[in-house]
């Protein structure tokens, strides 16, 4: 199966994620060499080209966002190699690893997406400002970026940079509509000189509604509509009077909204049929403001100072269902706000005997307005009730008695508080010098300083009388029913707690070494070894209400790179290979088996995973772009103990959860100078398990996706007909048992048509 889709991916026919920008190179420095054909990597800071950048990378300009049809950050993602998208697009995992967590436990992210530079945190990537119109180029990583990024970037980070203005008048709209998900998007963006030379501007905007694909049986309405509204500008000021001085200034408004995940797939449904049953239809909201001003000034001699002060405000609002079923009264609601500071400032340095930059680096992350509220219905089976009525000495049929008194289920009221402020300062180098001709070191080291300060607050209150001992149908059971009632009682007395703000602190040092030598004047080879690293942190136990603290966790990534062009440099095949060892894993444990609230992080977790990602790319002929991808992965627990609802195991020698060990891709795009257009593009993701320590199988299956968009594109205006999943192939892509022990989950979106037009000048 592998051999014939890699084969046939070689000869697929679509613009590769390594093509050519069309950003103007007079007004983007990641643009700088697009005369000579080179794509230009900017996420590490230093404007390198691909084949100067042993880091595995994959560049999608926006040439292939556009000629791919690709809507969301999502989509990139689909379709590059070592990495995967959990069913509902709300995470992903690079080489195996989860971008929040593979082991359960911590709350920093193992990945980081940043958007002009702002990091976005994680409810943003639920439904937040993650769609691609007017952007300029996406850049994914893979492997730790550390040294550059700090924070979060233990798996790699995914780095989005908009269309910056041009003294040049342009200007760009698009309308697409598609079929069985009702999508409709109208974009626009315009932009050109304010002062010739000296200030220029520019406006996108883009305004998108979706029916969805889910149908709620109980309130007869979509379940998953899907809104957003974003807006964005620009300015560039390079002043006549001040020539070495260059700002580009940005200010972004989005509102993105969406609604559930999940639909029944169980008896009378079938996940095909996309039903969701909740009678508390689900909604989360983000709404983003983002400001960033990026100043570079050129000293002269090969030296530059750059800026980058960044603030974020993103607000995440949700309300739901607990029990995603038609029972009434159970309703949970978040608000998560973040407002986030950094400020950067490099000293670039493109000598001749070295070349890189020397920085520092200051963020504060305020999310102390997080709140949570909620009435539900606590099941007594989840809380580890029947386990311990069972240890003492009752028979299985006076157990189920006795929870059949309570319905199973305890209803409660809870809000919960969780304040918290983290400040991160870093100084970092990373530095190359060229020891000959052909052979270069280099050299980075990090050191991350970070102070977190949190507290909690919760309230519990049982929101229904219990079973009256005195009034039993069978007598006998009034002493057991008396101690039951005793023990929820006092359990939710004990969940109410206050624990005052307080702060921890981690600090690292983070090192990087590498050696790259050319073997000839396009081909060379690499070697990298380097620390990755994610902050410790803190917890509150809900069940127990007691605080915790937990370390941090480190990685060592040891990569070999390939880096080569061929017949003119029409043709590129690149390739990374690498091992990770892992250790002080963030793990999730249950102190009390069988009692899901009673949870707290250790670091008890010990990992190794190795792969490789190979990457073609290459233009036959100039109508013709060629594209293929392969990665595989391979992750393993060397050291994981762990319980998991009523299930006591180790999970040592198994897999990571999603983490499949083959993705591949590839396609491509034919353009004919009489207009004609088609692309035609494929990825492949092998099975994976969901779950770390229950591996009897694979229980998402493989796919392969099959998408094209073909129409004609004139000099200013083109007409398309675009599909997604060709071949309609219906596999679930996540499913679950949930509270109510029915099973919900996802499936992959069927075969969607859409039409689109689309104009520029």
């Amino acid at each position: 199966m592998l051999s014939r889709f890699l084969g046939s991916a070689l000869l697929l026919a679509g613009t590769a994620p390594l093509a050519y920008s069309q950003t103007p190179a007079a007004t983007n420095p990641a643009a700088s060499s697009a005369d000579s054909g080179d794509i230009i990597v900017t996420g590490q800071k230093t404007n390198r080209t691909l084949q100067e950048t042993p880091a595995s990378v994959a560049v999608v300009t926006s040439e292939s966002i556009s000629n791919q049809n690709l809507i969301s950050v999502y989509d990139i993602l689909e379709r590059t190699p070592n990495l995967a998208v959990d069913g509902n697009k709300t995470t992903f995992s690079i080489r195996g690893i989860d971008a929040f967590s593979v082991s359960g436990g911590g709350d920093g992210a193992l990945a980081s997406v940043y958007l002009d530079g702002a990091v976005m945190p994680r409810t943003a990537l639920t439904a937040g400002p993650l769609d691609l119109y007017d952007i300029a180029q996406v850049e994914v990583f893979r492997g730790p970026q550390s040294t550059v990024q700090g924070r979060n970037a233990l798996a790699g980070a995914v780095i989005i940079r908009t269309t910056d203005p041009s003294y040049e008048w342009t200007g760009r709209f698009r309308a697409l509509m598609t079929d069985k998900d009702g999508q409709r998007r109208v974009g626009a963006a315009i932009g050109g000189p304010l002062v010739d030379g000296q200030l220029a501007f520019r406006l996108a905007g883009e305004i998108a509604r979706a029916d969805g694909l889910i149908h709620n049986v109980t309130t007869h309405r979509d379940a998953d509509r899907r809104e957003s509204e974003t807006l964005r500008a620009k300015l560039l000021l390079t002043p006549d009077f001040l020539p070495a001085l260059r700002v580009v200034a940005t200010f972004m408004h989005d509102r993105h909204q969406r609604g559930t995940f999940y639909s029944e797939f169980q008896a009378p449904y079938d996940g095909r049929d996309r039903i969701a049953t909740e009678d508390v239809m689900d909604r989360q909201t983000v709404k983003s403001d983002i400001g960033t001003v990026e100043i570079g000034y050129d000293l002269g001699g090969g030296l530059s100072l750059t800026s980058v002060t960044n603030y974020s405000d993103i607000r995440f609002r949700s309300i739901a269902d607990p029990d995603r079923g038609p029972t009434p009264g159970q309703t949970s609601r978040v608000y998560d706000p973040v407002k986030t500071f950094q400020q950067e400032l490099r000293f670039n340095i493109d000598k001749s005997w070295v070349h890189g930059l020397i920085g520092g680096y200051y963020l504060r992350d305020d999310n102390r307005g997080y709140q949570f509220e909620a009435t539900q219905s606590l099941n007594l089976t989840r809380l580890g009730v029947d386990r311990q009525l069972l240890a003492m000495g009752l028979p299985q049929a006076t157990v189920n008695a006795v929870l059949n008194l309570y319905g199973g289920v305890v209803p409660i009221r809870n809000s919960l508080s969780q304040p918290r402020l983290t400040e991160n300062y870093a100084g970092f180098a990373d530095l190359t010098f060229p020891v000959t001709d052909r052979f270069r070191i280099n050299a980075g080291l990090r050191y991350d300083h970070e102070t977190q300060e949190r507290g909690a607050t919760q309230t519990v209150v049982i929101d229904r009388a219990l079973p009256d001992p005195a009034n039993l149908s069978i007598p006998a059971l009034a002493p057991i029913i008396t101690q039951l009632n005793a023990i929820l009682r006092a359990t939710a007395a004990n969940a109410n707690s206050v624990e005052p703000v307080r702060p921890v602190t981690y600090t690292a040092w983070l090192p990087k070494i590498g050696l790259t030598y050319d073997l000839a004047q396009d081909v060379s080879l690499s070697f990298t070894a380097q620390r990755g690293y994610r902050a410790g942190g803190a917890g509150l136990n809900q069940q127990r209400a007691q605080a915790y603290d937990f370390n941090p966790e480190y990685t060592w990534n040891y990569e070999f790179a390939l880096r080569s062009e061929w017949f003119d440099r029409r043709l590129t095949l690149n390739a990374n290979a690498y091992w990770i060892d892992w250790k002080d894993q963030q793990v999730s444990v249950q102190l009390t088996p069988g009692a899901v609230f009673d949870t707290q992080v250790v670091n008890a977790g010990k990992s190794r995973l190795y792969g490789v990602e190979v990457e073609l790319s290459g233009r036959p002929t100039p109508t013709l772009n060629l594209y293929a991808g392969a990665g595989y992965s391979n992750t393993k627990f060397q050291e994981f103990n762990v319980m998991i609802g009523s299930l006591s195991a180790a999970a040592q020698g198994n897999e990571f959860a999603r983490a499949p060990h083959w993705t591949i891709s590839g396609g491509a795009t034919f353009h004919h100078p009489n207009g004609l257009f088609a692309n035609l593009n494929a990825n492949y993701r092998s099975a994976y398990y969901q779950d770390t320590v229950d591996q009897a199988f694979r229980d998402i299956p493989g796919r392969t996706l099959v998408n094209a968009k073909i129409g004609w594109q004139g000099e200013h205006v083109g007409a398309f007909l675009t599909a997604t999943n060709i071949f309609d192939v219906q596999k679930p892509s996540q499913f679950f048992t949930d509270f109510d022990r029915r099973v919900r989950g996802t499936f992959i979106e069927p075969r969607i048509l859409g039409l689109s037009f689309e104009g520029r000048f």
